[in-house]
Protein backbone atom coordinates (compact mmCIF):
# COMPACT_ATOMS: atom_id res chain seq x y z
CA UNK A 1 0.00 0.00 0.00
CA UNK A 2 1.30 3.46 -0.91
CA UNK A 3 0.57 6.31 1.47
CA UNK A 4 0.36 9.89 0.37
CA UNK A 5 1.70 12.38 2.88
CA UNK A 6 -1.07 14.76 1.86
CA UNK A 7 -3.62 12.30 3.25
CA UNK A 8 -1.40 10.52 5.79
CA UNK A 9 -2.43 12.76 8.67
CA UNK A 10 -0.10 13.38 11.60
CA UNK A 11 -2.19 16.01 13.37
CA UNK A 12 -3.04 15.24 17.00
CA UNK A 13 -6.55 14.32 18.06
CA UNK A 14 -7.80 16.73 20.73
CA UNK A 15 -10.46 14.46 22.18
CA UNK A 16 -7.93 11.65 22.68
CA UNK A 17 -5.31 13.78 24.44
CA UNK A 18 -3.76 11.72 27.24
CA UNK A 19 -3.43 12.81 30.86
CA UNK A 20 0.07 14.28 31.18
CA UNK A 21 2.48 12.17 33.25
CA UNK A 22 3.17 13.55 36.71
CA UNK A 23 6.49 15.13 37.57
CA UNK A 24 7.71 13.36 40.71
CA UNK A 25 10.36 14.69 43.05
CA UNK A 26 13.41 12.53 43.73
CA UNK A 27 12.39 12.46 47.40
CA UNK A 28 8.97 10.96 46.52
CA UNK A 29 10.58 8.15 44.55
CA UNK A 30 13.19 7.50 47.22
CA UNK A 31 10.40 7.05 49.75
CA UNK A 32 8.40 4.87 47.33
CA UNK A 33 11.33 2.49 46.75
CA UNK A 34 12.74 2.54 50.30
CA UNK A 35 15.70 4.60 49.09
CA UNK A 36 16.16 2.38 46.05
CA UNK A 37 16.65 -0.68 48.21
CA UNK A 38 18.41 -3.58 46.53
CA UNK A 39 15.66 -5.84 47.84
CA UNK A 40 13.19 -3.91 45.64
CA UNK A 41 15.05 -4.46 42.37
CA UNK A 42 12.79 -6.11 39.79
CA UNK A 43 15.21 -6.14 36.86
CA UNK A 44 18.64 -4.92 35.83
CA UNK A 45 20.06 -4.05 32.41
CA UNK A 46 23.18 -2.31 31.19
CA UNK A 47 21.28 0.98 31.04
CA UNK A 48 19.01 0.88 34.08
CA UNK A 49 17.61 -0.79 37.15
CA UNK A 50 13.89 -1.26 37.74
CA UNK A 51 12.58 -1.01 41.28
CA UNK A 52 9.30 -2.00 42.88
CA UNK A 53 7.72 0.97 44.64
CA UNK A 54 4.62 2.09 46.49
CA UNK A 55 3.44 5.69 46.06
CA UNK A 56 1.86 7.79 48.78
CA UNK A 57 -1.62 6.94 47.46
CA UNK A 58 -0.90 3.22 47.92
CA UNK A 59 -0.54 2.34 44.23
CA UNK A 60 2.23 -0.07 43.26
CA UNK A 61 4.67 1.14 40.62
CA UNK A 62 7.79 0.11 38.75
CA UNK A 63 10.47 2.81 38.80
CA UNK A 64 13.06 2.74 36.01
CA UNK A 65 16.30 4.36 37.13
CA UNK A 66 19.03 5.11 34.60
CA UNK A 67 22.48 3.91 35.65
CA UNK A 68 24.27 6.86 34.05
CA UNK A 69 23.05 10.20 32.81
CA UNK A 70 24.80 9.74 29.45
CA UNK A 71 23.54 10.56 25.95
CA UNK A 72 22.13 7.09 25.24
CA UNK A 73 20.26 6.90 28.55
CA UNK A 74 18.92 10.42 28.02
CA UNK A 75 17.69 9.54 24.52
CA UNK A 76 15.84 6.50 25.87
CA UNK A 77 14.39 8.58 28.70
CA UNK A 78 13.17 11.27 26.30
CA UNK A 79 11.64 8.69 23.94
CA UNK A 80 9.62 7.07 26.74
CA UNK A 81 8.59 10.44 28.17
CA UNK A 82 7.50 11.73 24.76
CA UNK A 83 5.47 8.62 23.94
CA UNK A 84 3.99 8.54 27.43
CA UNK A 85 2.89 12.14 27.03
CA UNK A 86 1.41 11.52 23.58
CA UNK A 87 -0.30 8.13 23.46
CA UNK A 88 -3.89 7.98 24.61
CA UNK A 89 -5.09 5.39 27.12
CA UNK A 90 -5.54 1.84 25.91
CA UNK A 91 -5.93 -1.35 27.98
CA UNK A 92 -3.06 -3.06 26.14
CA UNK A 93 -0.57 -0.19 26.29
CA UNK A 94 1.36 0.52 29.47
CA UNK A 95 0.78 4.12 30.53
CA UNK A 96 3.50 6.35 31.94
CA UNK A 97 2.52 7.47 35.45
CA UNK A 98 5.27 10.01 35.76
CA UNK A 99 8.96 10.86 35.65
CA UNK A 100 11.75 12.58 37.55
CA UNK A 101 14.68 14.40 36.04
CA UNK A 102 17.58 15.94 37.93
CA UNK A 103 21.17 16.68 36.98
CA UNK A 104 22.22 13.17 37.98
CA UNK A 105 19.02 11.16 37.86
CA UNK A 106 16.64 10.04 35.09
CA UNK A 107 13.63 8.09 36.40
CA UNK A 108 10.38 6.85 34.85
CA UNK A 109 7.36 5.62 36.79
CA UNK A 110 4.97 2.97 35.41
CA UNK A 111 2.20 0.91 37.00
CA UNK A 112 3.58 -2.32 38.41
CA UNK A 113 2.69 -5.34 36.30
CA UNK A 114 2.41 -8.04 38.93
CA UNK A 115 2.97 -10.96 36.53
CA UNK A 116 6.22 -9.68 35.04
CA UNK A 117 7.04 -10.07 31.32
CA UNK A 118 6.01 -12.59 28.71
CA UNK A 119 9.60 -13.83 28.35
CA UNK A 120 9.79 -14.39 32.12
CA UNK A 121 6.62 -16.48 32.07
CA UNK A 122 7.71 -18.48 29.05
CA UNK A 123 11.24 -19.35 30.16
CA UNK A 124 12.28 -18.01 33.57
CA UNK A 125 9.30 -18.50 35.87
CA UNK A 126 10.25 -21.18 38.43
CA UNK A 127 6.81 -22.83 38.26
CA UNK A 128 6.30 -22.33 34.53
CA UNK A 129 5.24 -25.98 34.13
CA UNK A 130 2.07 -25.08 36.02
CA UNK A 131 -0.43 -22.44 34.99
CA UNK A 132 -0.45 -19.47 34.00
CA UNK A 133 0.24 -19.58 30.27
CA UNK A 134 -2.35 -22.07 29.11
CA UNK A 135 -3.63 -21.98 25.54
CA UNK A 136 -6.52 -19.58 26.24
CA UNK A 137 -4.15 -17.18 28.02
CA UNK A 138 -1.76 -17.23 25.07
CA UNK A 139 -4.60 -16.45 22.67
CA UNK A 140 -5.57 -13.46 24.81
CA UNK A 141 -1.96 -12.28 24.84
CA UNK A 142 -1.70 -12.58 21.03
CA UNK A 143 -4.89 -10.58 20.59
CA UNK A 144 -3.99 -8.03 23.28
CA UNK A 145 -0.59 -7.26 21.77
CA UNK A 146 -2.18 -6.90 18.33
CA UNK A 147 -4.79 -4.49 19.69
CA UNK A 148 -2.15 -2.46 21.50
CA UNK A 149 0.06 -2.20 18.42
CA UNK A 150 -2.90 -1.26 16.21
CA UNK A 151 -3.66 1.51 18.70
CA UNK A 152 -0.08 2.80 18.60
CA UNK A 153 -0.10 2.76 14.81
CA UNK A 154 -3.33 4.70 14.54
CA UNK A 155 -4.60 5.99 17.87
CA UNK A 156 -6.60 8.95 16.67
CA UNK A 157 -4.36 10.62 14.11
CA UNK A 158 -1.05 9.84 15.82
CA UNK A 159 1.27 7.10 14.54
CA UNK A 160 3.87 5.60 16.85
CA UNK A 161 6.50 3.07 15.78
CA UNK A 162 7.46 0.89 18.73
CA UNK A 163 10.66 -0.61 17.24
CA UNK A 164 11.15 -2.98 20.16
CA UNK A 165 8.35 -5.54 20.13
CA UNK A 166 9.55 -8.83 21.68
CA UNK A 167 8.56 -11.06 24.58
CA UNK A 168 10.62 -9.08 27.10
CA UNK A 169 8.69 -5.89 26.29
CA UNK A 170 5.25 -7.47 26.73
CA UNK A 171 4.14 -7.20 30.35
CA UNK A 172 1.31 -9.14 31.97
CA UNK A 173 -1.15 -7.67 34.43
CA UNK A 174 -2.89 -9.46 37.29
CA UNK A 175 -5.22 -11.19 34.80
CA UNK A 176 -2.30 -12.16 32.50
CA UNK A 177 -3.51 -9.72 29.86
CA UNK A 178 -0.85 -8.19 27.64
CA UNK A 179 0.44 -4.65 28.12
CA UNK A 180 2.94 -3.26 25.62
CA UNK A 181 5.87 -1.56 27.34
CA UNK A 182 9.52 -0.89 26.57
CA UNK A 183 9.19 2.40 24.71
CA UNK A 184 12.86 3.40 24.92
CA UNK A 185 13.25 3.08 21.11
CA UNK A 186 9.77 4.23 20.11
CA UNK A 187 9.34 7.04 17.59
CA UNK A 188 6.42 9.31 16.86
CA UNK A 189 5.90 9.79 13.13
CA UNK A 190 5.18 13.38 12.21
CA UNK A 191 5.41 15.67 9.20
CA UNK A 192 8.93 16.72 10.13
CA UNK A 193 10.51 13.26 10.11
CA UNK A 194 8.34 11.16 7.79
CA UNK A 195 8.99 10.77 4.08
CA UNK A 196 7.10 9.01 1.35
CA UNK A 197 9.06 7.06 -1.20
CA UNK A 198 10.56 3.83 -2.43
CA UNK A 199 12.73 1.72 -0.16
CA UNK A 200 15.25 -0.36 -2.11
CA UNK A 201 17.57 -3.00 -0.71
CA UNK A 202 19.34 -6.21 -1.61
CA UNK A 203 19.11 -9.04 0.88
CA UNK A 204 19.45 -12.75 1.30
CA UNK A 205 16.14 -14.33 0.31
CA UNK A 206 15.04 -17.37 2.31
CA UNK A 207 12.23 -17.88 -0.18
CA UNK A 208 14.58 -17.89 -3.17
CA UNK A 209 17.01 -20.01 -1.19
CA UNK A 210 14.37 -22.70 -0.74
CA UNK A 211 13.33 -22.53 -4.40
CA UNK A 212 16.86 -23.15 -5.61
CA UNK A 213 17.46 -25.62 -2.77
CA UNK A 214 21.22 -25.53 -2.83
CA UNK A 215 21.56 -26.51 -6.47
CA UNK A 216 24.35 -23.95 -6.68
CA UNK A 217 25.91 -23.07 -3.35
CA UNK A 218 26.84 -19.48 -4.12
CA UNK A 219 25.69 -16.64 -1.80
CA UNK A 220 25.34 -14.31 -4.79
CA UNK A 221 22.60 -16.53 -6.19
CA UNK A 222 20.44 -15.95 -3.15
CA UNK A 223 20.63 -12.17 -3.13
CA UNK A 224 17.29 -10.62 -4.06
CA UNK A 225 16.49 -7.01 -4.93
CA UNK A 226 13.48 -5.60 -3.12
CA UNK A 227 11.42 -2.46 -3.65
CA UNK A 228 8.72 -1.20 -1.32
CA UNK A 229 6.78 2.07 -1.27
CA UNK A 230 5.56 3.47 2.03
CA UNK A 231 5.89 6.32 4.49
CA UNK A 232 9.13 5.85 6.43
CA UNK A 233 11.47 7.54 8.89
CA UNK A 234 15.24 7.55 8.38
CA UNK A 235 16.60 6.61 11.79
CA UNK A 236 19.22 4.69 13.68
CA UNK A 237 18.59 0.94 13.67
CA UNK A 238 17.08 -0.21 16.96
CA UNK A 239 15.44 -3.35 18.20
CA UNK A 240 16.15 -6.91 19.24
CA UNK A 241 18.27 -8.90 16.82
CA UNK A 242 16.00 -11.33 15.00
CA UNK A 243 13.01 -9.01 15.37
CA UNK A 244 14.18 -6.26 13.01
CA UNK A 245 12.53 -6.31 9.58
CA UNK A 246 14.97 -6.82 6.68
CA UNK A 247 14.12 -3.54 4.93
CA UNK A 248 14.84 -1.59 8.13
CA UNK A 249 17.95 -3.62 8.92
CA UNK A 250 19.49 -3.03 5.48
CA UNK A 251 18.43 0.58 4.86
CA UNK A 252 17.71 2.31 8.17
CA UNK A 253 14.31 3.31 6.79
CA UNK A 254 11.67 2.33 9.32
CA UNK A 255 7.96 1.94 8.57
CA UNK A 256 5.08 0.64 10.66
CA UNK A 257 5.60 -2.72 8.94
CA UNK A 258 8.74 -3.21 11.06
CA UNK A 259 6.47 -3.62 14.09
CA UNK A 260 4.32 -6.09 12.15
CA UNK A 261 7.41 -8.17 11.41
CA UNK A 262 8.42 -8.13 15.10
CA UNK A 263 4.87 -9.08 16.10
CA UNK A 264 5.06 -12.16 13.87
CA UNK A 265 8.33 -13.20 15.47
CA UNK A 266 6.89 -12.62 18.96
CA UNK A 267 3.87 -14.71 18.00
CA UNK A 268 6.10 -17.65 17.14
CA UNK A 269 7.88 -17.18 20.46
CA UNK A 270 4.53 -17.20 22.26
CA UNK A 271 3.46 -20.42 20.53
CA UNK A 272 6.76 -22.27 20.75
CA UNK A 273 7.97 -21.04 24.14
CA UNK A 274 11.46 -20.80 22.63
CA UNK A 275 13.61 -17.67 22.28
CA UNK A 276 13.79 -16.49 18.70
CA UNK A 277 17.19 -16.43 17.06
CA UNK A 278 17.89 -14.50 13.83
CA UNK A 279 17.36 -17.64 11.73
CA UNK A 280 15.12 -19.82 13.82
CA UNK A 281 14.46 -21.35 17.20
CA UNK A 282 17.21 -21.79 19.77
CA UNK A 283 16.57 -25.51 19.98
CA UNK A 284 19.83 -26.82 18.54
CA UNK A 285 17.95 -27.90 15.44
CA UNK A 286 19.26 -25.17 13.14
CA UNK A 287 15.83 -24.71 11.66
CA UNK A 288 14.85 -21.55 9.89
CA UNK A 289 11.47 -19.89 10.25
CA UNK A 290 10.05 -21.19 6.98
CA UNK A 291 10.66 -24.91 7.59
CA UNK A 292 9.14 -24.57 11.05
CA UNK A 293 5.92 -23.35 9.50
CA UNK A 294 6.04 -25.41 6.31
CA UNK A 295 7.81 -28.67 6.99
CA UNK A 296 6.34 -29.46 10.39
CA UNK A 297 2.79 -28.54 9.47
CA UNK A 298 2.92 -30.34 6.11
CA UNK A 299 4.36 -33.44 7.77
CA UNK A 300 1.74 -33.28 10.51
CA UNK A 301 4.39 -32.59 13.17
CA UNK A 302 2.78 -29.55 14.74
CA UNK A 303 3.80 -30.76 18.21
CA UNK A 304 7.45 -30.01 17.31
CA UNK A 305 6.62 -26.30 17.16
CA UNK A 306 4.18 -25.97 20.08
CA UNK A 307 5.55 -25.25 23.56
CA UNK A 308 5.89 -28.63 25.33
CA UNK A 309 4.81 -26.93 28.58
CA UNK A 310 1.29 -26.93 27.15
CA UNK A 311 1.42 -30.74 27.38
CA UNK A 312 -0.75 -31.05 24.29
CA UNK A 313 -3.55 -28.86 25.70
CA UNK A 314 -4.19 -26.62 22.69
CA UNK A 315 -6.58 -26.43 19.77
CA UNK A 316 -4.77 -27.70 16.68
CA UNK A 317 -6.78 -25.63 14.21
CA UNK A 318 -6.13 -22.45 16.18
CA UNK A 319 -2.42 -23.26 16.54
CA UNK A 320 -2.09 -23.74 12.77
CA UNK A 321 -3.90 -20.45 12.18
CA UNK A 322 -1.59 -18.58 14.56
CA UNK A 323 1.51 -20.10 12.94
CA UNK A 324 0.25 -19.08 9.50
CA UNK A 325 -0.41 -15.58 10.81
CA UNK A 326 3.09 -15.45 12.32
CA UNK A 327 4.54 -16.43 8.95
CA UNK A 328 2.46 -13.82 7.13
CA UNK A 329 3.46 -11.02 9.53
CA UNK A 330 7.15 -12.01 9.33
CA UNK A 331 7.28 -12.22 5.55
CA UNK A 332 10.51 -10.83 4.15
CA UNK A 333 8.44 -8.72 1.73
CA UNK A 334 6.81 -5.86 3.72
CA UNK A 335 4.08 -5.42 1.12
CA UNK A 336 2.84 -8.92 2.00
CA UNK A 337 2.54 -8.19 5.72
CA UNK A 338 -0.91 -7.03 6.88
CA UNK A 339 -1.47 -3.85 8.88
CA UNK A 340 -1.99 -4.41 12.60
CA UNK A 341 -5.63 -3.37 12.38
CA UNK A 342 -6.15 -6.24 9.92
CA UNK A 343 -4.30 -8.63 12.23
CA UNK A 344 -6.75 -7.67 14.99
CA UNK A 345 -9.70 -8.44 12.72
CA UNK A 346 -8.19 -11.81 11.78
CA UNK A 347 -7.70 -12.78 15.40
CA UNK A 348 -11.09 -11.54 16.54
CA UNK A 349 -12.91 -13.42 13.81
CA UNK A 350 -10.90 -16.55 14.62
CA UNK A 351 -11.20 -16.46 18.41
CA UNK A 352 -14.01 -14.28 19.72
CA UNK A 353 -16.86 -16.17 18.11
CA UNK A 354 -15.74 -19.57 19.39
CA UNK A 355 -14.18 -18.61 22.74
CA UNK A 356 -15.88 -15.82 24.74
CA UNK A 357 -13.08 -15.95 27.34
CA UNK A 358 -10.80 -14.13 24.90
CA UNK A 359 -13.17 -11.16 24.89
CA UNK A 360 -12.33 -8.75 27.70
CA UNK A 361 -14.90 -6.46 29.30
CA UNK A 362 -13.12 -3.45 27.81
CA UNK A 363 -13.18 -4.73 24.21
CA UNK A 364 -14.36 -2.03 21.86
CA UNK A 365 -14.88 -4.40 18.94
CA UNK A 366 -17.76 -6.77 19.11
CA UNK A 367 -17.40 -10.03 17.24
CA UNK A 368 -20.94 -9.65 15.84
CA UNK A 369 -19.80 -6.61 13.87
CA UNK A 370 -16.39 -7.97 12.91
CA UNK A 371 -16.05 -9.01 9.27
CA UNK A 372 -14.70 -12.49 8.69
CA UNK A 373 -11.05 -12.69 7.74
CA UNK A 374 -9.62 -16.15 7.20
CA UNK A 375 -6.00 -16.92 7.88
CA UNK A 376 -3.72 -17.26 4.86
CA UNK A 377 -3.62 -20.64 3.15
CA UNK A 378 -1.31 -23.32 4.46
CA UNK A 379 2.20 -23.08 3.05
CA UNK A 380 3.13 -25.29 0.16
CA UNK A 381 5.03 -28.44 0.95
CA UNK A 382 8.76 -28.07 1.27
CA UNK A 383 11.17 -29.94 -0.98
CA UNK A 384 12.77 -33.22 0.00
CA UNK A 385 16.01 -33.18 1.98
CA UNK A 386 19.03 -31.95 0.10
CA UNK A 387 21.48 -34.55 -1.16
CA UNK A 388 24.17 -32.36 0.37
CA UNK A 389 22.70 -33.08 3.82
CA UNK A 390 22.16 -29.38 4.55
CA UNK A 391 18.85 -28.38 6.08
CA UNK A 392 16.98 -25.62 4.22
Amino acid sequence: MVFNLRTYSFSESVEDDPTPPKSFSLKELRVATYNFSRGNILAETVLRKVYRGCLADGSLVAVKRGRHADRWTEDCFEAEKQVGSTVSMHPNVLCLRGFCRTKKELLLVYPLMINNTLSYNLRERPDRFARPLDWTTRKRIALGVARGLAHLHNQGNIKIMHRGICASNILLNVHFEAMIGGFSHAMIMHEGNAKEGTIKWRAFSRRRFRELFYETYSPAVFQTDYRYEDVYVDTRRCGTFGFIAPEYFYTGKCTLKNDVFAYGRMLLELISGQPIEPDGLADNENLTFDPLIGDFMYNDELERVIDPNLQGNYVEEEAKGLLQLASLCSDEDPSTRPEMSEVVRMLESQFLQRDPSTRSSWSQSECDSTPYYSFPPSPSPSPSPSPLGIAP
